[in-house]
């Protein structure tokens, strides 16, 4: 697929390291007061014809040996098994996925089934993320999450009896009238839920949402800073007490259940944005797909992907991102592989930010790498304008 043009075609080409697939489904039931991703609910009839469209920009795109999937949203829970299963051939087919390569797809507790954890199963996910965001019946309608506790619970028992043995959950913390036992309440349940992975973010309040009209109204009282921070440092406190590594700022993992598909963005490698919405990175750029379904539809029909985003990024904006994403890890960047990547050391270009983070206490050189420090993390944002 020639981006640059946006046109579809079939490019030979092989990876010499991780490349991820990342495929976009935009339909929702109903939007949540916090989103504002590319996502539109009460559109079902279009999902086949989305999938069509789907399958064909996969066979066209570029000939990689794709290492991760991930099917985000958008609630990809609404896919029948058999639409599943076509897109994960199609993939196979394209990317030549290998047998066993981290396959991951998202589901929301409310209206998911064995049978249809079943069919997402066989048609070869092997990797589920279940948007529980919290347990608090009052905080789920604040959010406008259509489920309860109980069904969040049992959407995690269903995938484990459907043979699913690398179940994450993501949590929201930070949220209107939240408060530090509540958090405790949402931390408890996964851990006991036994998930292998934990994705816990601080809510973000988007312009244009029904949640940032609450807000800005004085409906909805966010929690003090230093309240937030207190979440966050629990969560650090009980997931690692319950076996979980920290290995990036919002997520935790039991040994070896770290997210690899994940780990492909945060290493700044690249990636293919597969679908509506979707963003990729490839080839010293980045590029995002229209996000009107309609046009990528018929687009992909006539042989082409409408783009709506397509930017080259030049070398210092790469060595920047490097910076930041890698920084956002436990591992940091290593200096070896910035100087194997770019030429020079991260110092030579960064030095001046690098030297006052240290000297603040927000970032240590260990074994030839750079990483924040306890208090770094809690401060990243600071670090990371400096880097920019």
């Amino acid at each position: 697929m020639d981006l640059q043009r946006g046109e579809v075609g079939p490019t030979e080409h092989v990876s010499a390291g991780p490349v991820g697939i990342y495929i976009h489904f935009p339909f929702c039931r109903h939007l949540c007061t916090y989103c504002d991703f590319d996502t539109f609910a009460r559109r079902e009839p279009l999902i086949e014809p989305y999938v069509d469209a789907l399958v064909r920009q996969i066979r066209c795109s570029p000939r990689v040996t794709a290492s991760t999937l991930y099917m985000g949203g958008g609630t990809p829970g609404l896919l029948l098994p058999e639409q599943a299963m076509r897109l994960m051939d199609a993939c196979r087919d394209a990317f030549g996925l290998p047998e066993g390569a981290e396959a991951t797809i998202e589901v929301n507790p409310s209206g998911i089934d064995l049978a249809r954890l079943k069919g997402f199963r066989e048609a070869g996910f092997n990797r589920l993320s279940v948007g529980v965001q919290s347990v608090d019946a009052r905080l789920l309608r604040l959010l406008g999450r259509r489920h309860s506790r109980e069904e969040a619970r049992r959407s995690v028992q269903m995938a484990y009896d459907v043979g699913f043995r690398n179940v994450s959950v993501d949590l929201l913390y930070g949220v209107p009238f939240q408060d530090l036992p509540a958090w405790n309440r949402a931390l408890e349940a996964v851990v006991e839920w036994g998930v292998e992975h934990v994705s816990a973010y601080m809510l973000t309040v988007e312009a244009g949402t029904s949640l940032e009209r609450g807000v800005s109204r004085g409906i909805l009282p966010m929690p003090a800073e230093d309240d937030v921070a207190a979440m966050y440092r629990a969560g650090c406190q009980r997931l690692s007490a319950a076996g979980y590594r920290r290995y990036e700022i919002s997520n935790w993992a039991r040994p070896g259940k770290e997210s690899s598909h994940n780990l492909i963005y945060w290493r700044n490698q690249p990636y293919l944005g597969i679908g509506a919405g979707a963003a990729g990175s490839w080839h010293g750029g980045r590029y995002k797909i229209t996000s009107d379904l309609d046009a990528y539809i018929q687009g992909t029909a006539a042989g082409r992907v409408p783009l709506a985003e397509d930017e080259a990024i030049d070398r210092r904006r790469a060595m920047s991102d490097t910076m930041i994403l890698g920084l956002r890890l436990d591992e940091g960047v290593s200096t070896r592989e910035f100087r194997r990547r770019f030429g020079v050391e991260p110092t030579a270009i960064f030095g001046d930010a690098l030297t006052w983070a240290k000297r603040w206490g927000l970032l240590e050189w260990t074994t030839g790498r750079l990483r924040l420090t306890e208090q770094g993390v809690l401060l990243s944002n600071e670090v990371f304008e400096r880097l920019l």
